[in-house]
């Protein structure tokens, strides 16, 4: 990105704001986009939000986001209000008008695309809110939106639950859809299957032992829960979700996909034609996060992702672990075993639920992979999440003079082993690229030499 006379700023007010992930979405953006933007973050004190947003709009700031405690505070000196960031009460973004600024909320339409990207519904469901503050409105607006059956709003004061759950049902004429009520009386839902939303700060970095409701039978009868912190990456309330039997997510995307929204209004570009930049992003936010700094080595037969990622897992002081082998162990029987008992597809689930595993509990190693890990779109995507994935790319005569008399790959027990080669590689090759953030070319070359290449590509990628 070059900075120029031309350059337009663009940034996020806010107390304390050194924390913030945002610049990585909107410079990636710019970047991408080709636009002239520059994307900064403020600190700026209570007592100065009426200065700052004056003194943006005559700096000719072309937009900016607003984090806590700034999102209710921003709203009086505003020249308009989104109809969404009035009800909701909040705002986060402010678009250039005649004037000054507008005042949108994107968080809600954030969340609501984070909940879509993972396939979960509320049409018809049961939602449970943990927390009556600013955040928590706007998800109530979100579930309204999206047809929630009940919404059980709960805090440890009650009435600023209530006052949120009279004016919701009122603007959208539900009758008593929000239920107010205190917190410790979380015994009093007797529903199960519930999707909850952890809406408080309780469990943020660096008090990331505590959570707002501990009790396990509660936990019990939910099927989806959703915290909106993001830091750390895997919150008190999300591990408990996930010992009842449950499925836990983070707020990451949801900040992902607000800030998003945000650059679409300043920039005038529809959500839809950004989303395919989401997935880069998104990888860079959750390795930021997480500090991963594993290699995954993908390829088909004899690419050398063993022999390779022995020897780099050597040189660089990391564990080695081959992916198969793990997979052996927690299965007590091997993949051949595993496919003729109970077929590909219960492999193809298991390898899934082994790489989620591994993004939780490894760092400093370099897996080596199944030559159809990453055929599985879910798991190309995991896979670059759980670290630096390299593609070791070998020709087809190069692959077949490598494999041609080991008698235990299945694939080639047919009558034109060589052809069969050709037409997967043929195949996979694409599958193979899509996956992988390093392509590296071992035709002819030593372990040593690959090793290096590796090395010195990662370098080049940082």
């Amino acid at each position: 990105m070059k900075v120029n006379g031309l350059t337009k700023t663009i940034g996020l007010i806010g107390c304390p704001v050194e924390h913030t992930l945002s610049p990585m979405i909107h410079n990636h953006l710019s970047e991408v986009c080709g636009d002239n933007y520059v994307y900064l973050p403020f600190h700026v004190e209570k007592d100065d939000v009426k200065a700052a947003v004056k003194g943006a709009k005559a700096l000719s700031v072309q937009g900016l986001n607003v984090t806590v405690p700034h999102k209710q505070a921003v709203m009086p000196y505003l020249v308009d209000i989104d109809e969404a960031a009035g009800v909701i009460g909040a705002v986060n973004t402010l678009v250039p008008v005649d004037g000054g600024y507008k005042g949108y909320n994107t968080d809600m339409e954030g969340l609501r695309q984070a909940i879509h990207s993972e396939h979960i519904a509320l049409q018809g469901r049961t939602v449970v809110i943990l927390g009556a503050g600013g955040a928590s409105k706007a998800v109530v607006y979100m579930c309204m939106l999206e047809g929630a059956k009940k919404v059980y709003l709960l805090n440890r004061t009650v009435n600023k639950a209530e006052e949120i759950a009279i004016a919701m049902n009122a603007h959208f004429g539900k009758g008593d859809v929000i239920v107010p009520m205190a917190l410790e009386a979380y015994g009093d839902i007797h529903e199960n299957d519930m999707i909850v939303f952890q809406a408080t700060s309780i469990g943020l970095a660096p008090n990331v032992d505590d959570v707002v409701l501990s009790d396990v039978s509660f936990y019990k009868k939910v099927a989806v829960g959703v915290d909106l912190i993001y830091n750390p990456a895997e919150t008190q309330f999300m591990k408990l979700v996930k010992a009842a039997g449950g499925v836990a997510y983070n707020g990451l995307k949801m900040l992902l996909y607000q800030g998003v929204i945000a650059y679409g209004y300043w920039t005038n570009r529809s959500f839809e034609s950004l989303q395919p930049y989401c997935n880069e992003i998104y990888e860079k936010m959750y390795h930021s996060i997480h500090k991963l700094d594993n290699i995954v080595l993908i390829g088909f037969m004899g690419s050398g992702k063993s022999t390779v990622g022995m020897a780099l897992a050597e040189k660089m002081g990391f564990a080695f672990l081959d992916t198969d082998a793990y997979i052996e162990k927690k299965a007590g029987m091997s993949i051949s075993e595993i496919f003729e008992n109970h077929g590909e597809g219960y492999f193809r689930e298991l390898e899934t639920n082994v790489i989620r595993e591994l993004m939780e509990t490894t760092n400093h190693t370099v897996f080596s992979t199944g030559g159809g890990m990453p055929l599985r779109d879910e798991n190309a995507s995991l896979l670059r999440l759980l670290g630096t994935t390299v593609y070791l790319q070998a020709s087809a005569k190069e692959t077949y003079e490598r494999v041609k008399d080991d008698d235990k790959r299945p694939l080639l027990q047919c009558e034109d082993p060589y052809g069969r080669i050709v037409a997967l590689l043929e195949e996979r090759r694409p599958l193979y690229e899509r996956a992988s953030h390093l392509c590296i070319q071992t035709d002819g070359k030593t372990v040593d030499s690959i090793v290096d290449e590796v090395i010195k590509q990662m370098e080049d990628l940082v």
